[in-house]
């Protein structure tokens, strides 16, 4: 549906879902309500009169019974003191006189996490505005168990005013407090951009904020583009977040991240002009079609008949219910996906295998699973090459060719289920003119391939790996120019890679360094570094199995002609290890991040709380977009001892 078709679609605001008096699936609290209302009510009263009614059977049937007066009293006197009890039953009373008591749990939040960043720009929104955050803040408890109120909350709104966008994609405004007298609700709304006028249903509540779906775009923002949007899925499929926006506008978008990021998470560091500007994210060179790892999923309810039930739904996590487009993928928590147009060729075509197995198989399952759905790049030999070009002007090619069945096969992965043959892609290295065999792999434990400019790589399916080939060139080339020391010459530097998995780094910048040691808490990762070494014939590597926060206490590299690189998980570095790389003072460090926040917030702490920290300067920090479409964005930063 265009923009245009949005402006003049009607909204019904009578209109209810199955599930508007409570929150979501996740809160079925109207539903319990009622339930245990009639069951309390009725359910008692039948069973007063039935009863009854079997006491007065039993004494008309016996009283001129001489025999059986004194078994019917009895029977008598028990049937009433049992209904008598019944209906005293304190349980029954209380499903009764009081409905069903739900209590909202609050969560753990780490600082960096999602969460923990979006109460930070909550807090930002409201504090721009004046507003004391008491007059946004919801008692969750009391909509939990009132269904009138629960009403009140999911409800619809028109015509709200999107300000903000926040660091996940989602658009950020504020309505009124249907039950606080000038107060707020800060709302979350997928797929809207900031400026934009727009129709919204909440559907669920939390203390400081609301979820709700996009129902219509009233005034849209002029840099929305839905003619850009290149998936069936997009508005409600929780992937991507930007496809309605020109890429640049999407880079411009991920650079505010990370300079929010800095500003809530290296706030003294910002204060004492600490933080360098930003430089511009660098885009990938592909910005669809670039994953080469998916992972699909399914549920399997608890009352699942394998016989009635349907085809449980394949593919990933729905955004609420947004009317603003037509979509496909059913209206179901895991929508039904067909295809990803961020996925690679190859692994589009193992997803559609994996379909066609999945509805052979899911009667076996008896619970929720994931599908992988990684590539696989092999080279395809020479004499191979030769064979099938000389028999191009025959009618046989490759597919048909028992020398290269032979060699497809090799390897498990998803297969062609009309000729049991491993599904393939083929293409090009320009670089080193080899011709390249693609498959998808499902098996988490196989070794797989990648080709990254003129390196190769194995590592475990299920292992990490980054999934989008096309920018990896140029990571690892900044990275590498990065490492260069002052005043020392190529080749007469060490480099430490800490947590350096199977050794995309470490090999990559290997030939500008004397020395590599790398650290990984993986031992399969650090045998895959070592063979990925010897099979790239690098020969001034060392890895070794342990924890990044040991590997100071044993490194003889002199710190002042070293660089050290961090590529942490998500939640980043603890002080332990910040500390020890204080003390080790080594003359650069690369800090590569797939959370910004987390990055934000070790700098910090590295340079205002470490024995060596003031002495580092932090010379350069900008993002690479692994991931366009999404709100996902990379940062890397070069911190040089001064």
């Amino acid at each position: 549906m265009s923009v245009e078709e949005l402006k003049d679609h009607p909204v019904d605001n009578n209109k209810k879902r199955t599930t508007s008096k409570l929150s979501r699936s996740n809160s079925p609290v109207g539903k319990r309500i009622h339930n245990i209302e009639n069951f309390s009510g009725n359910h008692i009263n039948k069973d007063n009169n039935n009863a009854n009614n079997n006491v007065n059977n039993n004494v008309n049937n016996n009283v001129n019974n001489e025999d059986n007066i004194n078994v019917n009293s009895k029977i008598k006197n028990t049937q009433i003191d049992n209904a008598s009890n019944e209906a005293k039953n304190p349980r029954q009373e209380l499903k009764k006189t009081t409905k069903s008591k739900r209590k909202y749990r609050a969560k753990k939040v780490e600082s960096t996490s999602p969460i923990g960043v979006l109460q930070l720009e909550i807090d930002e929104l409201i504090n721009k505005r004046n507003i004391d955050k008491s007059l946004i803040s919801t008692d969750v408890n009391k909509i939990l168990n009132n269904s009138d109120l629960a009403t009140k909350f999911n409800r619809v709104v028109e015509n709200v005013k999107v300000l903000e966008l926040t660091s996940n994609g989602d658009g950020l405004a504020l309505i009124k407090n249907p039950e606080i007298e000038n107060g707020f609700q800060v709302v979350l709304i997928p797929f809207a951009l900031p400026g934009e006028i727009v129709n919204i249903r909440i559907f669920k509540t939390h203390p400081l904020y609301c979820e709700s779906d996009l129902l219509k775009i009233a005034e849209p923002s002029k840099l929305r583009n839905d003619s850009l949007i290149n998936c069936k899925y997009f508005g409600r499929c929780s992937g991507c977040q930007y496809q309605q926006l020109d890429y640049n506008s999407q880079l411009i978008f991920k650079k505010n991240t990370i300079e929010n990021a800095y500003k809530f998470f290296a706030k003294n560091l910002i204060a004492n002009n600490k933080i360098p500007k930003i430089d511009d994210t660098i885009g990938s060179p592909l910005q669809y079609f670039y994953r080469t790892k998916l992972t699909p999923h399914y549920d399997i309810p608890r009352k699942f008949n394998p016989e009635t039930s349907p085809v449980p739904t394949l593919g990933f996590g729905s955004k609420g219910r947004p009317e603003f487009r037509e979509t496909a993928g059913g209206n179901f928590p895991i929508l039904d996906i067909e295809e990803c147009s961020i996925g690679t060729e190859i692994i589009n075509i193992g997803m559609k295998n994996e379909r066609k197995n999945f509805k052979k198989i899911y009667k076996t399952k008896r619970k929720g699973g994931t599908i992988l759905l990684r590539e696989n790049t092999r080279v395809l030999p020479n004499e191979l090459v030769q064979e099938i070009k000389n028999n191009e002007n025959n009618e046989s090619n490759e597919s048909n060719n028992p020398k290269f069945i032979d060699f497809l096969n090799q390897e498990n992965g998803s297969k062609d289920l009309s000729n049991g043959n491993l599904s393939y892609t083929k293409s090009k290295n320009e670089v080193s003119n080899q011709h390249l065999i693609k498959s998808c792999t499902t098996d988490t434990r196989q070794i797989v391939t990648e080709n990254i400019n003129g390196f190769v790589f194995n590592f475990s399916a299920g292992e990490f790996f980054q999934n989008n080939n096309s920018i990896l060139p140029l990571v690892t080339g900044y990275v590498r120019d990065n490492l260069k020391i002052k005043n020392n010459k190529t080749g007469e530097n060490y480099l430490i890679d800490a947590y350096c998995g199977s050794g995309l780094f470490s090999i990559t910048a290997s030939k500008d360094v004397k020395r590599v040691i790398g650290v990984e808490v993986s031992k399969d990762s650090v045998k895959f570094a070592e063979k990925n070494a010897q099979m790239n014939n690098i020969k001034n590597t060392l890895f070794i199995a342990g924890k990044a926060e040991k590997i100071f206490a044993s490194v003889d590299t002199p710190s002042k002609q070293t660089s050290v690189i961090l590529d942490p998980p998500r939640k980043g570095c603890d002080e332990l290890f910040l500390n020890q790389l204080s003390d080790y003072n080594p003359a650069k460090i690369i800090y590569i991040s797939c959370n910004v926040h987390s990055q934000a917030r070790d700098i910090e702490f590295f340079i205002n709380s470490t024995t060596n920290g003031k002495n580092y300067v932090v010379e350069n920090i900008r993002g690479f977009d692994f991931f366009p479409q999404t709100h996902h964005v990379e940062s890397v930063a070069i911190l040089v001892l001064k």
